[in-house]
């Protein structure tokens, strides 16, 4: 896939120019989106969906951040499937789906930023 699953242009706005700022928030984004994908993978190995809904509802936020569109609405379709609608059916596929595509913007981000860290 050569295409970016993200677009600075909001932590652009946000850094006012501070690449340090940006660099920064791209490592702490890195680290906690890891944590958090290993999170929903073991919440769905145990069909623990409030969970997964939870920490879909934190990613939303940083995908968003990211300029990560597809992956925002994916977090927030998660969210309120489980939460409002009590809808489980394709939960699980768009899990995998999330912690696929977020591990490929996480590989995307230590290749380009060049970011180290753990895979």
């Amino acid at each position: 896939m050569d295409h970016k699953l993200y677009n600075l242009k909001k932590l652009d706005e946000i850094a006012q120019g501070n690449q340090g700022f940006i660099q920064e928030m791209l490592v702490t984004f890195v680290e906690n989106v890891t944590v958090e994908i290993g999170g929903i993978q073991s919440f769905k190995a145990a069909e623990n969906w409030t969970a997964i809904a939870e920490t879909a509802h934190k990613l939303a936020s940083n995908f968003a951040y990211l300029g990560a569109d597809g992956l925002h609405a994916l977090a927030v379709d998660i969210e309120k499937s489980v939460i409002n609608d009590h809808n489980l059916t394709g939960v699980a596929d768009k899990t995998d789906k999330l912690c696929n595509e977020g591990i490929l913007l996480i590989s995307q981000l230590k290749k380009n930023f060049d970011i180290a860290g753990t895979n």
